[in-house]
C-alpha cells in the first residue's frame, strides 16, 4: 500500500516555504524578534516546503527565550499563578 503524497511541484513548495516563512517572521516581529536569517531556501526540501530559521547573534539568543517563555507562561496561567 502506498501512502498518498502531499508533494508539491518545486514552484508551488516553494511558495510554501515562502509563505511559512513570512508568517513566522511576522509572528516573531509582534514581540520584537527578528530573524535576520529566516528564509525560505530556493529550493524545497523533498518537494516540500522548507523554512530555514538561520542562526542569530549571541545578544538576540536570550531575547528570543525570553519572548517564547513569555508566551509558553500565557498558555498556561495556571503554572504562571503558582510560581509566583
Amino acid at each position: 500500500m502506498t501512502r498518498p503524497t502531499t508533494k508539491n511541484t518545486p514552484r508551488a513548495a516553494h511558495l510554501t516555504g515562502t509563505t511559512a516563512a513570512a508568517a513566522l517572521a511576522a509572528a516573531l516581529a509582534r514581540p520584537g524578534v527578528v530573524l535576520p536569517s529566516l528564509r525560505s531556501p530556493v529550493v524545497p526540501a523533498n518537494g516540500h516546503g522548507f523554512v530555514e530559521l538561520g542562526g542569530c547573534n549571541a545578544a538576540l539568543a536570550p531575547q528570543l527565550a525570553r519572548r517564547v517563555n513569555e508566551a509558553a507562561d500565557a498558555l498556561q496561567p495556571s503554572k504562571a499563578r503558582e510560581g509566583q
